[in-house]
């Protein structure tokens, strides 16, 4: 079940590992806080875990006082900004005083710069990606970015942990896009430790020398995992996620039954490709069918009947997650119809 212990790693005997190696930290990571977000209190039972981390992680994902006072109020010292919606640039000095952000900033160079901590000597690497318009540099740094990969390479030969927060995909699907999940294993495979989205959960798999979480969901909504990482010199880790539960501003461990079995559903569908394929295939035929452009012109209908039109159709171009899922809908649609013509024989 989600709220219960889950680890990976290496299986190394710990009589082996060196004084040295012995070394470990602790991390716990939140999803990113939407608005508006309720004066925090934890419950005691998480309270006390939190106490124990040497420390916490999260993401804003709009610019709002009341999600950067949340933040404040968790104790959140590492604050990623590439998923927010709306001005980045603006937020850091104004609205987290105290705390370090990245993934954000006046310039490429300084949006895409990595945050480099060490505790009780274990060199962790942080880096921020979001799914950003197709529209030229927002301040944010944008996951598809050709050196994205390559500042992973760059910082496994300085950190003992290189982690991914990313924020990417369709906030009303299930499951992540197949296309998204390559991308996020990739991270894996080019070095990362753990690759984290911060949006909303749709379950997570170990893949590797990693694992990767394809959604935590906002700590300030209703139902949200928490992440909470014990990491070791030379690469070695192990996680435990917990299912959260916020009830009027208190945030506590979960007792969702309907959350946990969701969470372990994706979990299942995860680990069998096929299975997850086709739940992927249905979940973007659900959202093309739900989408109205769609529905009246088809993707690239040539009668556009107002401006309305031409503006739903330039937003879903722009949108990567969009794109991508309305051309996986339209393969299946018309691979279905040609085969009517088989079947009818």
């Amino acid at each position: 079940m989600a709220r219960e212990l889950a680890t990976t790693g290496a299986n190394t005997p710990e009589s082996i590992f060196t004084a040295e190696q012995e070394r470990t930290t602790t991390v716990m990571i939140f999803g990113g806080v939407e608005t508006p977000a309720e004066k925090l209190q934890f419950g005691e039972g998480l309270r006390l875990q939190i106490e124990a981390q040497q420390l916490s992680v999260g993401a804003l994902h709009k610019n709002n006082a009341s999600g950067a006072e949340w933040l404040a109020q968790a104790g959140v010292s590492l604050v990623a900004l590439a998923g927010m919606r709306g001005d980045a640039a603006e937020i850091a000095p104004t609205l987290l005083t105290g705390a370090q952000t990245f993934g954000a900033g006046a310039t490429e160079a300084l949006a895409n710069r990595p945050c480099i901590c060490c505790l009780n000597g274990v060199r962790l690497g942080f880096l921020s990606y979001g799914e950003q318009s197709a529209v030229g540099f927002n301040g944010k740094a944008d996951i598809l970015n050709l050196m994205a990969f390559d500042q992973v390479r760059m910082l496994i030969s300085q950190c003992d942990h290189v982690i991914v927060l990313v924020r990417a995909g369709l906030d009303e699907g299930e499951l992540p896009l197949p296309e998204w999940r390559a991308r996020y294993r990739r991270f894996i495979d080019v070095g990362a430790s753990i690759v984290v989205d911060t949006g909303p959960a749709k379950g997570w798999e170990t893949y590797k020398n990693g694992s990767v979480f394809y959604g935590l969901g906002s700590p300030a909504g209703a139902d949200a995992l928490g992440l909470f990482l014990t990491l070791r010199r030379n690469g070695h880790l192990s996680y435990e996620v917990r299912a959260l539960q916020n009830t009027a501003g208190t945030l506590d461990l979960s007792q969702n039954d309907a959350f946990r079995g969701k969470i372990d559903a994706q979990n299942t569908l995860l680990s069998d490709n096929a299975a997850y394929e086709s739940a992927a295939d249905a979940m973007c035929l659900r959202i093309y069918g739900e989408s109205e452009l769609p529905q009246k012109h088809g993707l690239f209908g040539t009668r556009l009947s107002s401006a309305n039109d031409e503006e739903r159709l330039y937003s879903l171009l722009k949108n990567e997650s969009r794109r991508l899922m309305t051309i996986r809908a339209i393969r299946l649609k018309q691979a279905a119809e040609q085969a009517k013509p088989e079947n009818a024989k």
